[in-house]
């Protein structure tokens, strides 16, 4: 076994710890406090998670805008899906592999396929230093005043990479296979997605705000420090590989930001409700694509081929 397997598998035991451990925590202050709470203000949470999913979902359309003719907009669903649901799984990142998986079967040629991930990724990563640092603009005073210019510069060198056809083709290369112009996604389709995950981002923030309120004292007015907590937790997970779905990391990063404010009990069953919710809303959506797209389809293409197949001519 290499070292970077290694590596993997003891991020992944201790991220499947450090979750465990934040799940039994959170559950005896749930079981003790959770009399208080209006449970039901969490819906504004799970739909603030809603709209952030179809926001990433259309960031991922218009990445593909122009290309999806070739495959038709049902694999680009699916690819989006795919990745989605794959963000759970242990391992590199998965997500990007489940997309992988589903436009190449599609028939996606695959130097275009590998050029769309590379911007896509990069295009994620910018969204997620940018957040925190247009939250940081508020922070007038502490630590978090470097990161508002520090963080735009970054977002920025980054989209600026991002939307360079050349280093994207060069980066893109696919084993045995010549690339051809064109293979990048045009520089306006990048910075659409860019905008979308951007705005993806600033949703997923406000719903862990939404849940903090709900779930601990925190205040109502102070939705910039929870959102920048929640944003930088979201962008440490989301650097560290094996991680599935950042889980373990992000819970980490907003019980260290946030157990001053809040006390570490209080942080802990923030970060494991605002995840728990999230899990709820992407099982939710997963299961209704899943009943109401692709078994009706998977039916009619059965019956459609078991007519073709008894049809006497």
């Amino acid at each position: 076994m290499t070292g970077w397997r290694i590596a993997g598998r003891v991020v992944q035991a201790a991220s499947a710890a450090a979750l465990a451990g934040a799940c039994v925590l959170s559950a005896r202050q749930v079981a003790r406090v959770h009399e208080g709470w209006a449970l039901d203000a969490l819906g504004w949470a799970a739909l603030l998670m809603v709209v952030q999913v179809a926001a990433m979902a259309a960031g991922w359309g218009a990445l593909g805008h122009g290309w999806w003719t070739e495959v038709g907009r049902g694999a680009a669903v699916r690819s989006f899906v795919a990745g989605w649901a794959a963000r759970y799984v242990p391992g590199p990142p998965t997500g990007p592999a489940g997309k992988l998986v589903v436009l190449r079967t599609s028939g996606m040629p695959a130097e275009r396929v590998v050029a769309m991930l590379w911007v896509d990724q990069a295009a994620q990563l910018a969204a997620a230093v940018a957040v925190p640092s247009l939250l940081a603009l508020s922070a007038a005073e502490g630590p978090w005043r470097w990161l508002a210019p520090a963080g735009t510069v970054a977002a920025g060198a980054i989209m600026v990479l991002a939307t360079r056809p050349r280093l994207v083709r060069r980066l893109s290369r696919w084993p045995g296979r010549g690339l051809t112009p064109g293979t990048a996604p045009a520089p306006a389709a990048t910075w659409t997605a860019f905008a979308a995950y951007l705005l993806g981002g600033l949703l997923a923030a406000a719903a862990f705000h939404v849940t903090a309120v709900v779930v601990s004292p925190w205040p109502v007015g102070r939705w910039d420090d929870a959102m920048l907590a929640f944003s930088v937790a979201s962008l440490a997970g989301f650097l560290t590989p094996f991680a599935p779905s950042g889980a373990g990391v992000r819970e980490t990063v907003i019980v260290a930001l946030s157990g001053g404010e809040l006390g570490a009990t209080e942080a802990l069953t923030v970060a494991v409700v605002a995840r728990a919710t999230a899990v709820a809303v992407d099982g939710a959506l997963l299961a209704g694509y899943w009943l109401t797209v692709r078994l009706p389809t998977g039916r009619f293409a059965r019956a459609r081929r078991a007519t073709a197949s008894n049809r006497r001519w």
